[in-house]
């Protein structure tokens, strides 16, 4: 008998977004995994999913805690004999908990920062809750995190599973036009991908701008929300070259942009394991990124991308004049970032592992 699982995740975001997630549904119902998904409204890859006989409802999870909401996932778990219920965000697992109270169902989260703390009260209502089975966690780093936030007689409940890629997923994927952004061919352009938080780094790498050699014809493209801010802007000043930088703000398709860019840089001050890092890889970019979290996890190898000290304006305008200095290998470290996502981080491992934790749990 298949098992019979309920995910909840939004995967009504843009399609790039969300392609994993996607994927790892569809594969885990080739596998005979009776699947129903829960996510937030209907679009075209949602349709393709129902297409493909996998059940899909639609629930806007608002809050944390909804009377309706708990019941309808109460109604879902019922009608579908639910054995297991796999959560990827926070609003959902609170919901989610609730609703499996007094049911015999296995409970699954999904952690990808390093952002969960024992003393926050509302993590034990979300993925620290005891009534957890399992918490996935999107690398070492994080899986180091969260057995450090759980008391020791649980630690055995966090599992490591890499959020997997595939290079194909990208084939085709058209590159945007440089000159629509005023970026010359002669320019080396340099891309980062993420919102506006204190985490991502941003001032460190308005910082390392300004420290970058005069002579060097570089431009910074920001894309992300709050990268068009006065925030951002005010940064970008006082780096003493604010022509430089190209603050794109929310975009629906930044993978066009990666594409376009002779450099990838993630200057976090910490990571999980990092998405946009991994769609930079699939793209065959060289990449940059800190030591804090997760991410450099994928550069473990050395010859693939460039690892660099967290909140360090320094290192990183160094490590940024040695790719411009040596960009002519530049091509050959990106193609060893995308075979290292093809042999070690690809989204088969994903699958395998969780369809074996599935099967581990319910038997």
């Amino acid at each position: 008998m298949a098992h019979r699982v309920l995910f909840i995740s939004d995967i009504s975001l843009s399609p790039l977004n969300t392609i994993a997630d996607r994927m790892l549904i569809r594969k885990l119902h080739v596998r005979g995994v009776d699947m129903t998904v829960v996510t937030r409204r209907p679009t075209e890859e949602t349709r393709e999913l129902e297409k493909e006989g996998i059940k899909v409802e639609y629930i806007s999870f608002d809050k944390k805690i909804s009377r309706s909401i708990i019941r309808r996932l109460r109604e879902i778990i019922d009608a579908g004999q639910i054995e297991l219920i796999h959560v990827t965000f926070g609003k959902a697992m609170t919901n989610a908990l609730l609703a499996a109270r007094g049911k015999k169902v296995k409970i699954i989260g999904y952690y990808g920062s390093l952002s969960l703390h024992w003393h926050d009260p509302s993590a034990w209502l979300t993925f620290l809750n005891p009534r957890i089975d399992r918490l996935i966690c999107a690398s070492d780093a994080v899986e180091a995190n969260v057995k450090r936030q759980l008391p020791p007689w649980r630690r055995n409940r966090a599992v490591r599973i890499y959020r997997g890629y595939n290079p194909e997923w990208f084939n085709g994927l058209v590159p945007a036009n440089r000159t629509d952004a005023g970026v010359g061919e002669e320019d080396f352009l340099i891309c980062t991908v993420g919102i506006l938080r204190k985490v991502k780094g941003i001032r460190y790498l308005t910082e390392a701008a300004g420290m970058l050699p005069k002579e060097m014809p570089f431009r910074i493209i920001l894309i992300g929300d709050g990268t068009d801010s006065p925030d951002t802007l005010r940064l970008a000043r006082e780096s003493g070259v604010p022509e430089r930088f190209i603050h794109m703000g929310h975009i629906k398709n930044p993978p066009a942009w990666m594409a376009a860019c002779d450099l990838y840089v993630q200057p976090s001050l910490s990571e999980g394991l990092g998405r946009a890092i991994t769609e930079a890889m699939c793209l065959a970019k060289p990449v940059i990124v800190t030591d804090g979290g997760g991410a450099k996890e994928l550069f473990a190898r050395g010859d693939n991308g460039f690892v660099v000290p967290r909140g360090s304006a320094g290192e990183l305008a160094k490590a940024i004049v040695r790719c411009w200095e040596n960009r002519d290998s530049l091509a050959s470290i990106g193609m060893k970032a995308r075979e290292t996502v093809s042999n070690e981080f690809h989204h088969d491992g994903t699958v395998n592992r969780t369809f074996e934790l599935y099967c581990e749990l319910l038997g």
